[in-house]
């Protein structure tokens, strides 16, 4: 019985023993687990936080200067992403519309695309302006093909009252396999089983976005990934799942064993516990060691200070500032390196960014160099923990080859305007200088042919009418030079204007000229509203309809159809006729100056009302385009923005 005992007793212990050893080692698992996990979470984060930030600087540009162009866009564009392989694409739009994208050629298919037609994006693109917070998205379909996270920060400018109001979106499309490589999420290498989910920043309750869904329900180890605006949530397991201890079959062991078996395993299951224990500390030195190396290595410099005293500065910061060698910026005042321009600013946003713990602050600040040199640069700083208080990290952007890039183009932009202005002045002198001799030589010629005609020879009689005719039509000539040379780009901003009120006054002016061919003109729906100036659309209307009363048939009346449609945000105006047409070839050269199609005995003229057609569009906003075949009429098209 005491035997029977000391067996159930011994064998308990046992059980007890491997049950805990078993429990052991499900831990030590767990924790191995763990610390792979952490360091995956770690180096995916930052894959996914640092081509964000970049947008930081696009935004804190847009602020500064008020609004971006297109190419400011692209070259800012391909100056950040030239560091970031994971970025496929920038893109930026105005309002809700995309305006810009880099690179351009193989994403040119979302030019002109309104988030709010898009379903897939709308939501989380309403949710990134109303929160006024840079959101993350995805993976989201693409316009132009594939799938990729989509990191969007709103952009609001103050407008005349002070009241912010939207500018629009910048847009980070991240190549998700490119960030999940450069983060060590492998599948084929990876040493354990790994998924992900939290689709648009939604955590557990979002969709799967890598590996499989039952690892959720496996008993994980799992951890959150943060987003500007959300989490995702990772769960692992080592490979083939928790294993299970076998270590129980030694139960049928002799009971001469169970005290050393006892002792044995518990002192393996103590060594194994302090060899996991040293790999997790080891593991989480080498994080440290990894963001460090990270740090390091960045291309832009990055300061940690406190209290106006700067804890840490990677290289970068002291190649920025041009420290001497051997001296270091850890421990200087944050205060001597700021030039005194800038100091009061950056005070307020250091102390908006501690106030306020999720909090971003960016803008320009001038520092300077060690060796007394400005220089100009962009600041984006946030509140991070060090040693158990707050301190403020500044990533730090020498935007000063930048600024003088600027300043140089606006230079060049200056003197290409005094030399267009130089130009068309040059252009109205010498067209008005023309008239007087002309006018001079017209008379003499027509005087001359008054006088004499019919007391010279035929010959003499025809040079004189070839005289007058040429010096006729060289008057035409100056005097529509001289108006295209006032055709200027500075004569006000598009008005909001009922395009119906344009087409009656051209159609006034045209009502002889319409009473003497018989022409009938046909206006089709209603004219929209647009932004243009009445009376360059009134001219355009004027001259494309003139056109086509001038080159009608012979033998037909001439029937010209008036209409519009909508193109997106623009209106497409078009003007039909049943004339004699051209040659598709000839359609590219018609809008230049003096081109004409047929000769001066067929049809008068001097080859220069398309192209100021074509100049009055332009300066609308618009563009221009025919369409026509011989003998079959020609449709002249133009766009203008809409107004509604």
């Amino acid at each position: 019985m005491v035997a029977a005992l000391i067996t159930a007793c011994s064998g308990l212990a046992l059980l007890k023993l491997y049950a805990l050893q078993s429990e052991r080692r499900h831990e030590a698992a767990r924790a191995e687990v763990v610390s792979q996990l952490s360091v995956l979470r770690a180096r995916l984060e930052y894959n996914l936080t640092a081509p964000l930030l970049i947008s930081r600087g696009l935004v804190a540009q847009i602020v500064f200067q008020g609004g971006m162009s297109d190419a400011d866009f692209a070259r800012a564009a391909a100056l950040v992403m030239q560091d970031y392989e994971s970025i496929r694409n920038l893109a930026m739009s105005r309002g809700t519309v995309i305006a810009s994208v880099y690179p351009l050629a193989s994403n040119r298919a979302v030019l002109g695309a309104d988030y709010r037609d898009l379903p897939d994006q709308w939501p989380a693109v309403e949710r990134a302006i109303n929160s006024r917070r840079p959101v993350v998205a995805g993976p989201v379909n693409l316009l132009q093909g594939g799938t990729a996270l989509i990191g969007r920060v709103p952009v609001f400018l103050p407008d005349a009252g002070g009241e912010a109001r939207l500018f629009g979106l910048i847009s980070v499309v991240i190549d998700i396999p490119k960030v999940f490589a450069a983060s060590g999420i492998d599948a084929g290498t990876l040493p354990m089983e790994l998924a992900l989910r939290g689709r648009d920043g939604l955590g557990r309750k979002g969709a799967m976005i890598w590996g499989d869904e039952a690892v959720f329900g496996r008993s994980p180890v799992e951890m959150e990934v943060t987003l500007p605006d959300g989490t995702w949530a990772m769960a692992a397991i080592p490979k083939g799942g928790w294993g299970i201890d076998d270590g129980q079959l030694r139960v049928t062991g002799g009971m001469g064993l169970v005290l050393f078996l006892v002792t044995a395993l518990a002192s393996f299951g103590w060594a194994v516990h302090a060899r996991i224990q040293r790999r997790v500390q080891r593991h989480v030195a080498e994080s440290e060691e990894r963001y460090r190396a990270l740090v390091e290595t960045s291309p832009m410099a990055v300061i940690v200070h406190r209290d106006g005293g700067i804890l840490f500065a990677n290289t970068q910061a002291s190649r920025m500032l041009k420290v001497p060698e051997g001296q270091s910026l850890v421990g200087r005042a944050l205060r001597d390196l700021i030039h005194p321009d800038s100091r009061a600013a950056l005070a307020e946003r250091v102390d908006a960014v501690l106030s306020a713990p999720d909090s971003v602050s960016s803008g320009a600040a001038r520092y300077i160099t060690g060796e007394g040199e400005v220089i100009e640069t962009e600041v984006v700083s946030t509140r991070v923990g060090l040693e158990g208080r707050p301190a403020v990290l500044s990533v730090v952007h020498d935007v000063t080859r930048r600024h003088r890039a600027e300043a140089e183009r606006e230079r060049l932009l200056e003197s290409l305007r005094r030399s267009n202005e130089d130009l068309q002045q040059f252009a109205y002198i010498a067209s008005h200088d023309l008239q007087e001799p002309l006018r001079n030589v017209a008379g003499y010629v027509q005087l001359l042919g008054r006088r004499y005609r019919g007391r010279l020879d035929k010959d003499a009689d025809d040079f004189i009418a070839f005289a007058v005719q040429g010096t006729k039509r060289m008057q035409e000539m100056i005097t529509n030079l001289l108006d295209y040379s006032r055709l200027r780009q500075d004569d006000g901003e598009p008005e909001r204007l009922d395009s119906r009120i344009a087409l009656d006054e051209a159609l006034a002016d045209l009502g002889a000229a319409m009473d003497e061919s018989g022409a009938v003109v046909e206006v089709i729906g209603t004219m929209p509203v647009v932004a243009a100036r009445r009376v360059e659309l009134a001219r355009i209307f004027l001259n494309l309809i003139g056109n086509a009363i001038k080159y009608r048939r012979a033998d037909t009346v001439p029937r010209i159809r008036i209409s519009a449609r909508r193109d997106g945000r623009n209106w497409v105006f078009s003007i039909a006729d049943n004339g004699i047409g051209m040659e598709p070839a000839s359609l590219d050269r018609i809008f230049t100056l003096f081109q004409r199609l047929h000769s001066r005995d067929t049809y008068d003229g001097t080859g220069i009302g398309l192209a100021i057609c074509r100049k009055l569009v332009q300066h609308n906003g618009g563009r221009i385009w025919a369409e026509s075949q011989p003998g079959h009429g020609s449709t002249f098209h133009f766009s203008l923005q809409g107004a509604e």
